[in-house]
């Protein structure tokens, strides 16, 4: 077993070239002014902002997609709930509402919906910027630089790695089963099955983790974040920051104006 990281080649862009300390900052502010915002301009705004910086990391559309259509598929929920229970003043015109058989869907609640999945959508875009410009050790690293305590970064770093372990014995596990003849179905032996791999998962995963902790202690390992990771400020990289900021404070002055 070896705890070396996996992250995807990083493409040459100009958000790849950022200072990782600068570039999480301005992700984090970008991210906290798109949270922030209410109305549906703004929240849309947001979301072509958080597309602009795909576009300039130079991200493939395809693995962007996906996810953002994970996101927006979460979303669907207020679309089915927020027209529905949220009225529009009296007196206002509903260019957007509908009915729906007995139910009237509001312009209201189709606008409050609309807002949370471009928010929803835009904290995505950001998300996919900091980890597809570089690799996840860096911007933790990047975020020790910034204060994060390092007891956290630790564990991000090791959840991070043991996501792809637990993925690899659950795919030895699936084989396994496949090779003896299981096939899932809804009865008692299906989720009987079911249970025991799970709890063959879990117990060889926390067997993993006390060796791993046994050789960490074994090579000195004290609970400090060391990192190798060479950070260079430049003033292309504060430039870059003060203009997310700039472009965040705009944002939430116009949806509080």
């Amino acid at each position: 077993m070896t705890l070396a990281l996996r992250h995807r080649p990083v493409p040459p862009s100009p958000v790849a070239r950022w200072d990782a300390r600068w570039k999480l900052a301005a992700a984090l502010a970008l991210a906290a002014g798109a949270a922030a915002v209410t109305r549906p301009g703004p929240s849309a705004a947001a979301f072509a902002a958080g597309l602009l910086l795909v576009a300039a990391s130079r991200l493939p559309w395809a693995a962007v997609r996906a996810r953002l259509g994970a996101l927006l598929f979460t979303t669907v929920p207020f679309f089915l709930v927020l027209p529905f229970t949220l009225a529009d003043p009296a007196g206002h015109a509903t260019a957007l509402g509908f009915d729906l058989g007995p139910l009237r869907a509001s312009e209201r609640g189709v606008l409050v919906a609309a807002g949370l999945a471009f928010r929803c959508l835009a904290v995505g875009c950001l998300a996919a910027v900091l980890v597809g410009t570089a690799p996840v050790h860096h911007t933790l690293a990047a975020a020790r630089r910034l204060g994060l305590p390092g007891v956290l970064v630790q564990l991000a770093l090791l959840a991070y790695r043991y996501a792809f372990l637990l993925a690899d014995e659950f795919r030895r596990l699936r084989i396994a089963l496949r090779v003896r003849g299981f096939r899932p179905r809804t009865d008692a032996h299906t989720y009987r099955t079911v249970g025991h791999a799970t709890g063959a998962l879990l117990v060889r995963g926390a067997d993993q983790a006390d060796r791993v902790a046994e050789a960490m202690r074994c090579r000195g390992f004290d609970g400090t974040f060391h990192t190798l990771t060479a950070f260079r400020t430049t003033p292309a990289d504060v430039g870059a920051f003060l203009l997310c900021v700039a472009g965040t404070i705009a944002l939430v002055a116009w949806d509080r104006s």
